[in-house]
């Protein structure tokens, strides 16, 4: 295609793109489109943000104490998820509900600060706030516009503006006037919305006329706000304004010749309704007076009005968001403007007072909230302030997904095995629990909680995993106190470092920085080979070798939790317990619903039992009586030598239970009987145990080249096992080997 070809294409691109976005508009062509949409063209930056929220939608993911909703927006779609946010539910669920009170209040009245420790994803959070609001401007379901004042002296009309005759009754607008002719054009640095142009009693009535014709979804959201039924232009507009209109002598219709509407779209990059404020010294805005100079072009009755602009951080951000980051790095002098602009909602500067319509929203390290706190100050900004708590993740899951995502960026196409990002986030979420506290439960609970391990919690975290040992009392006690035990340090502070500190569980511990940047030496080292779990494992012995570099190494210990050490002999044996799952699944040895099937036939013997009543057989399809064989056999896999009549009459009870309380719930017997179901696999492991070492054994042999000592059965059962491991597990032909031999060098130190 030739060079002339690409221009003319790109360009009926651009203006087809231009006219389908309205990207100018005459007043009364803005006019049209506000009496269409009068909700959606009239909302303050925090209903754009809450519908941003609503645009992109939520789904449920597994959380803490039960399944959390999730924001996609957090998914960063407008970037195809290269800034996700991994987990952090309880944040995008509270920032959520904080940008829909300013919402349904009409005004944001609070400044926002996300805290917690270096690394936590605060800025992330914010990251994704401000992409998504980007690419939501950008949408036709969310126009934005301001406005400018256009002047010229002719046109191919004759003469129109105030080019000798100021009188004309001239009214045709300049919005569409050939810039060529225009001598000079006003831009609103403000961003006022031109349905500020309409006078206050006059737009009241106009929207609540539009209101009964529009659509039910703009009606069911409009909010009257105090900027719809009390606000003002901004002083320079102000000023142009009743400039106009008295020249004019009263006729509205002729100032808004002057008037152009244009699109805007928020973008952080050219500080268009997006800022970040970094912790300098310098002011977040001021004003600057018009001189003659930056005023050529305009009508001689506008050269002799003093007007100021004005300009700097918060004046770029109206209309959308400024960040400050470390926001209390900053002086607090820096800060107390703040106390009345939030409350306010307006910005008081030299020579102006200018409206306020932005989500104030900041990030602080941990450290430097626990300083602010203990400052006279303090009071008075907790009442102007909704803080967001932002700790580190603690389901190994969540933490699982940001190294895979490194380690896919530092691998630089070497094959990353399965687990390596695992090992990483077990050991990080390890750090960064809580033993808990056993006088903050009462009766039987505090008993259960006083012998949980790290381990235990952290799988209890994952996925509600109980620990082994636990009567069904114990079990259910446990269920009902994951709200307590997540929540359990809160609100608690302590001592550390002759600092006092918010003390809650994910304050403290491995930051995923630092996991990162070991990950990173880890992929330097491996760089022509696979990077595996054990290259990991070995690595992490490395952060713990200087405690004065890494602050989760000097919190001390309290019995089996923050033993930093001992949590990687801990994660060691979680990877042989996970590898040994993986084997028996890829050995085929053992039918992964074997455990579903039989438990569900004990329980179906059982029933009839308690009933009296007689069971069809499966393959005959006869009556039968119940089966006690059968019953005893699943016993003995579970380890029930006594009281077996008990724990049957327990388990039915148990059933009923959960139908009372959960009476449309599905029943899924593997969550509702999760130990006996560990206990049923663990006796199936256990008689193929050998065998499945055997196999193990063989393939290592046809993978180092001496498999033909092998039997043909021995050769193709081996063979295909390692076919299994390569297409259904992710290992590669390089890695499978030494994840075997490793695998049986340790296997015996936790039986796996």
């Amino acid at each position: 295609m030739k060079a002339d070809k690409i221009i003319e294409h790109i360009a009926q691109l651009s203006k087809e793109a231009f006219e389908a976005k309205r990207v100018q508009l005459s007043f009364e062509e803005y006019l049209e489109e506000l009496i269409a949409r009068p909700y959606t063209l009239t909302r303050n930056a925090h209903q754009v943000l809450r519908d941003m929220f609503d645009q992109h939608g939520a789904y449920e993911v597994p959380g803490l104490e039960s399944r959390q909703r999730r924001f996609a927006i957090f998914d960063d779609p407008a970037g195809d998820g290269a800034a996700q946010v991994f987990g952090q539910e309880e944040v995008q669920n509270r920032l959520y509900e904080v940008i829909t009170g300013f919402a349904e209040r009409g005004r944001c009245d609070r400044f926002v600060l996300l805290h917690g420790p270096n690394g936590a994803a605060k800025s992330s959070l914010v990251d994704c706030l401000r992409s998504g609001l980007e690419a939501y401007s950008r949408s036709d379901a969310c126009p934005l516009f301001r406005f400018s004042w256009v002047f010229c002296e002719r046109s191919e009309k004759g003469e129109v503006g105030f080019g000798g005759k100021l009188g004309s009754e001239d009214d045709t607008s300049l919005a569409h006037m050939d810039d060529r002719l225009i001598t000079s054009r006003m831009p609103c640095e403000m961003k006022d919305p031109p349905w500020l142009l309409i006078p206050k009693k006059r737009r009241v009535e106009l929207l609540e006329e539009a209101l009964g014709d529009a659509d039910e979804s703009e009606r069911e959201r409009f909010v009257a706000t105090d900027a719809i039924t009390k606000g003002e232009l901004s002083p320079k507009n102000k000023v142009l304004y009743e400039v106009l209109l008295r020249s004019y002598k009263g006729d509205w219709r002729r100032v808004l010749r002057h008037v152009r509407v244009e699109r805007y779209f928020v973008s952080h990059r050219y500080r268009t309704g997006a800022v970040t404020i970094e912790p300098q010294t310098t002011v977040d805005a001021g004003t600057r007076m018009l001189i003659h100079a930056s005023m050529e072009g305009l009508p001689a009755v506008l050269s002799h009005e003093e007007m100021h602009e004005a300009h700097g951080d918060l004046v770029d951000a109206n209309h959308g968001m400024a960040e400050y980051s470390d926001f209390l790095k900053r002086s607090l002098e820096a800060n107390k403007y703040l106390l009345t602009t939030v409350e306010r909602g307006f910005l008081n500067l030299p020579s102006m007072t200018v409206a306020l319509d932005t989500l104030l929203i900041g990030t602080s390290d941990e450290k430097y909230l626990a300083a602010f706190k203990r400052d006279a100050s303090f009071p008075s900004f907790k009442g102007r302030m909704e803080f967001v708590r932002v700790p580190y993740l603690r389901r190994w899951s969540d933490e699982e997904q940001i190294y895979e995502r490194h380690l896919a960026s530092v691998a630089r196409g070497s094959h990353v095995a399965p687990h390596a990002a695992m090992v990483a986030a077990l050991f990080a979420v390890l750090t960064r629990l809580r033993r808990p506290d056993p006088a903050a439960y009462e009766g039987p609970l505090a008993k259960v909680v006083r012998k949980l391990a790290p381990i235990e919690k952290a799988r209890f975290y994952e996925d509600g995993t109980l620990p082994d040992g636990l009567d069904e009392q114990e079990q259910q006690l446990l269920r009902e106190a994951a709200p307590l035990l997540a929540a359990e340090w809160n609100g608690a502070e302590e001592e550390f470092e002759e600092t006092i500190e918010a003390a809650y569980e994910g304050r403290c511990g491995a930051s995923p920085r630092e996991i990162q940047s070991l990950l990173s030496e880890v992929a330097v080292e491996q760089r022509s080979t696979c990077i595996s779990p054990m290259d990991v494992l070995d690595a992490l012995p490395r952060l713990l070798s200087d405690p004065t570099l890494y602050a989760f190494l000097r919190v001390p210990a309290n019995g089996a939790y923050g033993q930093c050490e001992a949590f990687v002999t801990t994660v060691r044996e979680e990877l042989l317990r996970t590898l040994g799952r993986e084997l028996r699944s890829a050995s085929q040895l053992v039918d992964e619903c074997e455990a579903d099937r039989l438990f569900g036939d004990w329980l179906r013997e059982v029933k009839a039992l308690g009933t009296g009543e007689s069971v069809v057989d499966q393959r005959t399809h006869e009556a039968r009586s119940p089966d006690r064989k059968l019953m005893e056999e699943v016993e003995r896999h579970l380890g029930i030598n006594s009281g077996a009549d008990e724990f049957r009459s327990n388990s039915i009870r148990r059933i009923a239970a959960f139908r009372l309380s959960n009476p449309d719930a599905p029943l899924v017997l593997r969550e509702l009987f999760q130990v006996q179901f560990r206990a049923l696999e663990r006796s199936f492991y256990r008689e193929r145990a050998a065998r499945v070492l055997q196999l193990v054994r063989d393939s290592l042999q046809v993978l180092m080249g001496t498999g033909a000592e092998l039997d043909k059965d021995r050769r193709t059962a081996a063979e295909a096992f390692g076919t299994r491991l390569i297409t259904e597990h992710s290992w590669c032909e390089h890695c499978v080997g030494p994840m075997l031999a490793w695998y049986l060098r340790h296997h015996e130190e936790v039986g796996a």
